[in-house]
């Protein structure tokens, strides 16, 4: 567990950057520190390490204050990932992730061996591991500095805005790749973002931040989303958090209906008609008498998918509902864009019943 006890940091001109933080990450869970520029999270991150050492209070791994420590040894169970990886140009995509096991004393063949074997866990070929990192894309490169920091298997992954420097579409294929890791390896990540949509998607538990470096709540994402600790959080998580909250409610409840679902063959019953195949799979929305079928969009698998994925396909519908399919790409029924909002109120409904 790594424990921030009533910390400060404040700068010899007077800037505080970190305020009194008291927070808990338990250990193997992924935390995200987000807030705006100026409130702390990068200070507060680098503090675990001892990049950067309190004027105020304690800093604890494993209930020992960070402080009573040499930071090279403190450093040595913790991997370090920032943006755009920080690899050595001049050395090998293999070579760069070994470096750090050869610095603590592992034979040459012995740590690239291990080298190769992080560069295939985090996605990566063999082949890869013999370019330099400039032949690499940004994604790629991000994935080396993953790996280079997973290298003497560290317990502690501090992670410091690593994919801000990549597009979104790579981006959100790495944030897949960290959470596929982190399932396998359960780590205790620390990692730092702007971007609040990064954070509900990555983080057991997510920190905001203030201006000031003081913490303005600390929750898992679902419960920051439905109840914000005051004004600040609500306007840092957007306008669209209810949205966003839909990410936390599974696919596999909503009612699904059929009695708009008819073959190539059969008369549409409704304005809209979702016609499938003899296999059941869906070739397109009817509307009305009209011959031509107009696509689907994209359809959602009740199963694995959120509700958020629901509404999205029923919004991208021209017959503004969205076709729910099984794994096999079959129609299991159709739901429309306010059935899903009512669906959605019936759900918060029974939780308020529910509470305490």
């Amino acid at each position: 567990m790594i424990r921030f006890e009533a910390v400060g940091k404040r700068y010899p001109d007077g800037t505080t950057a970190v305020d009194h933080l008291d927070l808990d990450v338990p250990a193997g869970t992924l935390t995200v520190l987000v807030g705006p520029s100026g409130c702390g999270k990068t200070t507060s991150l680098r503090m675990i390490n001892r990049m950067v050492d309190p004027t105020e209070g304690r800093v604890l791994v494993d209930g020992v204050d960070v402080a009573t420590r040499r930071a090279h040894d403190l450093r040595r169970g913790i991997g370090y990932v920032i943006q755009n990886a920080g690899l050595f140009p001049h050395r090998t995509v293999l070579d760069n992730v070994a470096t750090v096991p050869r610095l603590l004393g592992a034979r040459r063949s012995v740590a690239r061996k291990r080298a190769g074997e992080l560069l295939e866990l985090v996605g990566l070929t063999a082949g890869q591991g013999d370019r330099y990192p400039a032949q690499l894309s940004g994604g790629q490169q991000q994935r080396v500095g993953v790996a280079r920091a997973l290298a003497a298997d560290p317990p502690i992954l501090l992670m410091d805005e690593p994919f801000s420097a990549v597009d979104p579409v790579v981006r959100a294929d790495l944030q897949r790749e960290l959470l596929r890791l982190q399932g396998e390896l359960r780590k205790t990540i620390v990692l730092v973002t702007h971007d609040i949509e990064e954070a509900i998607t990555l983080g057991d538990k997510v920190a905001v931040l203030r201006p000031g470096g003081v913490l303005a709540q600390y929750a898992p994402p679902a419960e920051l989303l439905a109840r914000p600790a005051d004004g600040f959080v609500e306007q840092f998580l957007g306008v669209d958090r209810g949205v966003r909250l839909l990410s936390f409610h599974p696919g596999g409840d909503l009612p699904l209906r059929r009695d708009n679902v008819i073959g190539e063959a059969d008369t549409p019953v409704e304005a809209w008609c979702l016609v499938v195949d003899a296999d059941e799979r869906p070739l397109g929305w009817r509307r009305g008498g009209e011959a031509s079928l107009l696509p689907i969009g994209h359809g959602f698998d009740p199963a694995t998918d959120t509700l958020r994925a629901a509404l999205d396909a029923a919004m991208l519908s021209p017959a503004g509902h969205a076709v729910g399919v099984d794994g096999s790409g079959r129609v299991l029924g159709t739901a429309s864009a306010e059935s899903i909002a009512e669906h959605v109120r019936a759900v918060h409904a029974a939780r308020q019943v529910a509470a305490p």
